[in-house]
Formats: C-alpha cells, sequence, structure tokens
C-alpha cells in the first residue's frame, strides 16, 4: 500500500507542514508519494529530497530581518517581491535539482494564467517547478515556463490530491492549510481577521521603513544583526508606492468603533481575497476528490508574511496531527 501526502497552499503557514510530517514520521507512517502546491512545494521539494530536518533548522532561525532580505521585498516588475534568495536557498541547501533525483515520487501544481489550466510538474527541473507553484499573484512575479505565464498552483488546486493519485497513491493525506478562512468560522471573527490581514501590510511598512531608514543614514545593511546581504535597489519602494499599503477609506471609521475590522489597503484586499478564494476552491476540489485523511491545522492567527513564525508553526503542525493520531492509525490499519 502506497501512502501519498498532498501539501496544500498557505504563503508561511506552510511551516506547518514540517510539523506534520515529523508526527507522522513520530507515528511510524512512512509516506511514499508527495505532491505539494505553493509553500507546500518548497516543503515536499525538501522532503522528498531527504533534507526536510536542515530545511526545519534553517526556517526556525530565520528573524524578521532575515525574511525581508530573502524574500526581496520591493516593487518588482509582476510582484512586491523577487524571491530569489528564497529559491536559492531551496536549489542551494534543501533540494535536488531535478525530479528523476528526489528520493521519492514528487509533483508540483501550478496554473497557466492566460489559460487557466492546472500546470502539474513531474519531471524537469524542480527549482522551476517549485517556482512556479509559489509565484502568488501580485506577491512574486509570475514564471516564464514553455511559453506559458505560470501563477501559484492555488488558484485552480490549493490541495493536489489528485496528484498523489496520478503518481499511484492508494491512500492519500491531505494536508489543509485554508480551514480557518471558510465563511462560518469567519463571520463571528471579522474583527480579528481584519486584524490579522493588516499584518501583511505592515510587515510590507516595516521591511520598508527600515531599509529606508539605514540606507538613509549611508549604512551597510550587512552590518545588522543576522543581515544578508542587500543592495540599494532591492527593496526600494516610490512614495507613490507606499500608498498601495494604506487603508482605503479609512474616514469613514473612527477609532472608537472598535467593532469594525480595521480598514484594508490595497494589498490586504488583495492577500485577503486570495485566502477567500483559496478556501473555497479548497473545499470544492477535496469534494470532488476527497483524500482518506484530512488534516487541517487552525492557523487563522498567522499572517501570510509571518515566516519567523516557523517554530510556532511546527507545533501547530504537529499538534493537528496528534489530535486525529488514532483516526489516522485506524485508516491506515495500525495498532
Amino acid at each position: 500500500m502506497k501512502i501519498g501526502l498532498a501539501l496544500g497552499s498557505g504563503a508561511a503557514r506552510g511551516w506547518a507542514h514540517i510539523g506534520v510530517i515529523k508526527a507522522l514520521e513520530e507515528m511510524g507512517i512512512e509516506i511514499d508519494i508527495v505532491s505539494g502546491c505553493s509553500i507546500g512545494s518548497y516543503v515536499g521539494a525538501a522532503y522528498a529530497s531527504g533534507k526536510l530536518a536542515e530545511l526545519a533548522k534553517w526556517v526556525e532561525s530565520l528573524t524578521e530581518w532575515q525574511v525581508y532580505t530573502l524574500m526581496g521585498v520591493g516593487f518588482h516588475k509582476g510582484g512586491l517581491m523577487s524571491g530569489l534568495k528564497v529559491f536559492k536557498a531551496l536549489e542551494d541547501e534543501f533540494s535536488f535539482d531535478t525530479f528523476e533525483q528526489l528520493n521519492k515520487p514528487f509533483a508540483a501544481v501550478a496554473t497557466d494564467l492566460y489559460s487557466g489550466r492546472e500546470v502539474n510538474f513531474m519531471n524537469g527541473s524542480v527549482i522551476e517547478a517549485v517556482k512556479a507553484s509559489c509565484a502568488i499573484p501580485g506577491l512574486f512575479p509570475p514564471q516564464l515556463f514553455e511559453n506559458r505565464w505560470l501563477v501559484d498552483g492555488g488558484v485552480v488546486n490549493p490541495v493536489p490530491v489528485n496528484m498523489c493519485r496520478m503518481l499511484g497513491a492508494d491512500i492519500v493525506i491531505a494536508v489543509n492549510l485554508s480551514a480557518d478562512f471558510r465563511p462560518e468560522s469567519l463571520v463571528s471573527t471579522q474583527v480579528d481577521q481584519g486584524n490579522n490581514q493588516k499584518k501583511t501590510s505592515d510587515f510590507f511598512k516595516r521591511s520598508q521603513q527600515q531599509i529606508q531608514q539605514w540606507f538613509g543614514k549611508g549604512e551597510d545593511s550587512t552590518s545588522k544583526p543576522d543581515a544578508q546581504p542587500l543592495t540599494a535597489s532591492e527593496g526600494e519602494l516610490t512614495d507613490e508606492c507606499l500608498e498601495i499599503l494604506e487603508p482605503a477609506n479609512v474616514e469613514q471609521q473612527t477609532q472608537e468603533d472598535i467593532s469594525v475590522p480595521p480598514a484594508p489597503s490595497i494589498i490586504n484586499a488583495m492577500t485577503g481575497s486570495l485566502d477567500i478564494l483559496s478556501a473555497r476552491v479548497t473545499r470544492s476540489r477535496l469534494a470532488g476528490d476527497p483524500p482518506d485523511i484530512l488534516i487541517e491545522p487552525q492557523l487563522g492567527d498567522f499572517g501570510m508574511m509571518e515566516f519567523y513564525r516557523a517554530k510556532e508553526l511546527i507545533e501547530h503542525g504537529r499538534g493537528s496531527v496528534q489530535r486525529i493520531a488514532e483516526q489516522i492509525k485506524f485508516q491506515l490499519g495500525k495498532e
């Protein structure tokens, strides 16, 4: 019996996948096949390369400033971040070059921006596949592959259960990172959800303020604690571009009105819409092609860009498996 693991999209929340995998291994469950979407493809590539422990050690060490520099925050063509250093780290440290070299069968999914079709990667360059799968619209630039412009696979298939089955899995365990973004769960927590979405624009504001402050003083960013080399052109936003981080229609809301969620900026409206889209597409896809076991970490408190909270996310992933450990054992016929 071959067991497949489908790792879903979710930006920073994807570090929870590491905890899920660790918990499954601690239960004696051997995963034979892996598929991933977006951040799930990043973690999946490292896992299929046998380098999950190295990835976990690295992400747990990341500071907020390191995340700024790794993501290449700035007003780039096609997105607010280049992500070059993140994918370079995967290439150099955590993944083999090609699918054929991996220790386990692995697949990644992306979306053709102009046809809307699902694009499946099962051979060739792992890094190019992960780049395409992780190209969150508006945040990372689309990737050109075989004359097609590709964006995040989460647009069409956030939890690629079908890919595990295509690779021969008899049992599929799926990890859905969007469980907290269902409409019925958000209605009663609109203010909390608004505050959580605000974390994303706050992340970009803080990165820009630090970059501008340090370069304004003529200081070398590499002298900062935990910093990595950064050029002045990386992360530079004009005052006009910074306006996308400011909330819209803020004059309609008074500070005393705590019952109203915070006014969204352009980027908050975009990322919040992506969360809703991903949650709805996930529900539809899982209903049409349900996994045998569904794991849903509760991650509503984590912002899309809080990659520096890896330790917490990994523990949440581990806990989500432990909560349904008996069900998993029963489904897999284990004592």
